[in-house]
């Protein structure tokens, strides 16, 4: 394929629409950045800054000597849930049982109009009854539409695409989509009984992780739960990686017998706990509790008031 442009954009549009409609199939290597540049009669620098931003995209991958090398589109995204009235039941989808359900009754409400609250203080107050025994002091609280929307709001406010991530392994398929959507890489930590292994966790961060997500109770797909001295063990390695925020997807809070223990270190980090609604309420719901540190909620704001 005969690729175009002379400047780092256009380079980059005339390469991805190449990969867009299959010239440049995944493991195509492209053409060197100086060759390239010579071809297209443009600066060096040019044609690194369109490479660097499909590296950045997951559109590619640079490798130093062995050239930049075609990743392609990101996989079709696989969907969670079974259709209705199949035989076989779908432990794994999470779905509840529909007959086990609460009715939901909605008293009417007065219209909430732009520049108040977020939250509206009546669900607040039930909200904060939930958290505030597993959260640091002062922390902020915010809505969103369930557990996978509020990590999808997270790495946005947190994280650039191509930033690393340590995720459980395996990994709940509901956030593997969200990082293909946004171009992070995944960097896996192996699960136990127990939760997160602390070494596999350590390991990742020395990798380059600019942030956690993890699972304390019900982890899916392995059902795994974190005990007292799993949770101070792995507190006690992010306690020495200030800079990397921690996102707890505590999704089946409200169903659990199990305990909640804390991994979050208290050092002010950037740090997000997201307790679910739609598992004791109902996915038609599609809403989640979200405590975190004032500035992540500051950024989370200035889209959920618009």
């Amino acid at each position: 394929m005969k690729i175009t442009g002379h400047s780092a954009e256009s380079i980059f549009d005339s390469i991805r629409d190449g990969i867009g409609k299959g010239r440049l199939p995944a493991g195509s290597v492209l053409p060197p950045v100086r060759e390239l540049a010579e071809q297209l009669g443009v600066n060096r620098n040019t044609v690194a800054a369109a490479y660097k931003r499909l590296d950045a995209a997951g559109l590619a991958s640079t490798g130093g000597r062995r050239g930049t090398v075609v990743r392609g589109l990101p996989p079709t995204m696989a969907r969670e849930g079974t259709p209705p009235g199949l035989a076989l039941h779908d432990l794994a989808g999470g779905n509840p049982d529909p007959r086990l359900l609460p009715p939901l009754r909605l008293a009417p409400a007065a219209p909430r109009l732009y520049g108040v609250g977020t939250v509206d203080p009546r669900l607040q107050s039930l909200a904060r009854a939930s958290l505030d025994a597993d959260c640091p002091g002062g922390y902020a609280l915010e809505l969103t539409h369930g557990a996978v929307d509020g990590i999808e709001r997270l790495l946005a406010a947190w994280l650039l695409p191509g930033d690393r991530i340590a995720v459980e392994d395996p990994c709940f398929l509901g956030s593997l989509n969200v990082f293909n959507a946004a171009g992070h890489a995944p960097l896996p930590v192996a699960v136990d009984a127990n939760g997160m292994q602390v070494e596999s966790l350590r390991q990742s961060l020395e990798a380059g992780a600019r942030a956690v997500l993890l699972t304390p109770r019900a982890h899916n797909p392995t059902g795994a739960s974190l005990d007292a001295k799993r949770a101070r063990a792995l507190r006690q390695v992010l306690a020495a990686y200030p800079q990397v925020a921690v996102l707890i997807d505590d999704h089946y809070a409200l169903l659990s017998q199990q305990a909640y223990h804390s991994v979050l270190p208290l050092d002010g980090r950037r740090w997000a706990l997201l307790r679910s609604l739609s598992k004791p309420l109902g996915p038609d719901l599609r809403l989640a509790w979200l405590a975190c540190d004032d500035e992540t909620a500051m950024r989370l704001r200035l889209r959920l008031a618009s």
